[in-house]
């Protein structure tokens, strides 16, 4: 190993009620106590691969050169499923082969990835239930001190890799068509349309969002600009179309779900939600 030491990420579903997380902490810390570790995540929907890819793909640029990133939401444990790990944009990353590192795989061109298959590298005694305990943990803190990572097991392509759907938004004559994909803890209705899409199309001076009956605003501003009490859209800091309610719970007042439809249009007077907030 090179003296070196990377950052750590984790995201999973593991939430934050049980030893899960803090046990894989201590395997990396047993390795190296020197590794900062981050938590990312733990509150991914459970066995959510779309929500857990979306969430690092948005996310890892904001950390140091060299960062190793683990994500464990791996409804296939003990399964034939592989453990990868690759390198991109100069950060590692090492998780289950289940698409969870779509955004990384398409519209690429194909780069090499390794499977992590160096057992000497993982606890003695391995699970068939905690994977992320047993083997990624202890191979993620050894990259992060240093290890190279063609030492974790053969290689492979990306093109080989588990691709799934992320069900991107849709572009209309009229609009653009997405869905929600989480709620935060503030109850804001977080979606998959980015800035991008909405800058393809033309929305006129007043666009709108209708999600579910319910038909509102959409504001080139931040919270402070949001009136009281009303759902707004906004453009959050990840560049994504967000719904919030200033000092409220959007999602509450919505009554809203992750996967539920959301539409964004042109002017209030060609919205057909059933309750119109103005």
């Amino acid at each position: 190993m090179k003296n070196h030491v990377a950052p750590i990420t984790l995201t999973t579903d593991f939430g934050n009620q049980d030893e899960y997380v803090g046990v894989m902490k201590g395997v990396i810390l047993s390795i190296n106590t020197k590794i900062p570790i981050v938590d990312l995540v733990h509150t991914i929907a459970p066995q959510n691969i779309r929500q857990a890819a979306l969430i690092i793909k948005n996310n890892y640029k904001y950390f140091p050169h060299g960062t190793v990133h683990l994500v464990v939401v791996d409804p296939g444990v003990g399964s034939s499923r592989r453990i990868i790990a690759f390198q991109n944009s100069g950060q590692i990353f090492i998780g289950p082969d289940n698409g969870i590192f779509t955004p990384f795989f398409v519209n690429q061109d194909p780069f090499d990835v390794y499977v992590v298959e160096n057992e000497e590298l993982f606890l003695s005694s391995i699970s068939k239930t905690f994977h992320g305990r047993d083997i990624m943990a202890p191979v993620a803190a050894r990259l992060a001190s240093g290890l190279d990572i063609i030492d974790v097991g053969p290689k492979i392509v990306s093109n080989a890799c588990t691709i799934i759907s992320l069900r991107n938004p849709v572009l209309q004559r009229n609009g653009v068509t997405g869905e929600v994909i989480t709620i935060d803890n503030f109850g804001n209705i977080r979606t998959n349309i980015t800035l991008a899409y909405l800058s393809e199309i033309d929305l006129g001076e007043k666009p709108c969002i209708t999600l579910k009956s319910y038909t509102f605003g959409f504001i080139d501003g931040s919270y402070k600009d949001i009136d009281s009490d009303m759902p707004t859209g906004i453009i959050n800091s990840s560049g994504e179309l967000e719904v919030c309610v200033k000092n409220g719970n959007a999602a509450r007042l919505l009554k809203t779900n992750k996967g539920e439809r959301v539409f964004v249009h042109g002017h209030l007077s060609g919205c057909q939600g059933e309750d119109i907030f103005v």
